[in-house]
């Protein structure tokens, strides 16, 4: 059974490029908001959130780090729910403020969310389709390690495929100036999984929302895996002299060693709605991918 419920008072854990997107999106739909920041938030300070700029006070932006146990006393005492946007790392301080903090939210059915990372899933095969269900890897000292310890806490996990979009705070992450700049040379026959940053935010929000996802990860992205030779082609720009080749692979022995995959958002449509529409870079139908 579906639970839809109405978050007043949301933490947000990293301001960065999407956590200050959803702030103002939270903000605008009356929900308050507190933020954290690695600096300390000085005395009087009274800017806005929505702006890039921080708000003293309980709904404003207080300082955080979790390897500084002392700055935990800055987090609101009471919230409808959590969202970690940071490396869930390291796991034993994960584990801590856990303890220390997250388990009353838990143990009290709110939401939980952390931003998780699809270099959990293990690939065996290039071009390999990954979902929820696919067998994670298993790495020491990694963020997965604290995904996976909140995510059996209770905790949802949304797998966030590469971000892109205009964030609130007036930055920009561009699939086109990553190209301009020559990060597609050795991977122009991989695929690129991406998530608009406005996306993100939404997923959050549903998930925010909704009571039934709890202990769940949920990968969050178009569900139009390309290829970056495709990508490339359909921004109109030229391929690179070295990779003409439709069957090239990467020169690096590090590259060969992390077989393309493709990451499907099966889960994520279900939860958004048939008809919702996801953001894509480029039109596949302009590439004939």
């Amino acid at each position: 059974m579906n639970t839809v419920m109405k978050v007043q008072k949301v933490l947000i854990i990293g301001a960065g490029f999407v956590g200050s997107s959803l702030a103002a999106s939270l903000q605008s739909s009356g929900v308050q908001v507190c933020c954290t920041r690695r600096q300390k938030v000085e005395e009087g300070t009274v800017q806005n959130v929505e702006e890039g700029t921080v708000q003293k006070g309980e709904e404003g932006t207080v300082q955080f780090v979790l390897e500084d146990e002392e700055t935990w006393r800055n987090l609101p005492k009471e919230v409808d729910g959590v969202v970690w946007t940071l490396p869930a790392k390291p796991l034993s301080q994960v584990q801590r403020l856990h303890d220390a903090y997250l388990h009353s939210i838990l143990d009290e059915k709110k939401p939980v969310i952390v931003y998780g990372s699809t270099s959990r899933y293990q690939v065996d095969e290039a071009h390999q389709w990954v979902d929820e269900k696919t067998k994670k890897t298993q790495k020491e000292d990694s963020r997965e390690e604290g995904e996976d310890f909140l995510q059996e806490k209770g905790a949802t996990v949304l797998v966030l495929a590469g971000i892109w979009g205009e964030s609130k705070s007036g930055q920009l992450r561009s699939p086109k100036s990553w190209i301009e700049k020559g990060y597609h040379i050795n991977s122009i026959n991989k695929y690129l999984n991406l998530a608009h940053v406005d996306d993100i935010v939404k997923a959050t929000e549903e998930v925010l929302n909704r009571s039934e996802f709890r202990g769940q990860a949920i990968n969050v992205c178009d569900g139009n895996p390309m290829l970056w030779r495709d990508i490339t082609l359909g921004f109109g720009l030229e391929l690179p002299a070295t990779t003409q080749d439709p069957n090239a692979t990467a020169p690096t022995s590090r590259l060969l060693s992390r077989p393309s995959k493709r990451i499907s958002n099966g889960l994520l449509q279900s939860i958004m709605g048939k008809d919702y529409k996801f953001k894509t870079v480029v039109d596949p139908d302009t590439t004939g991918a």
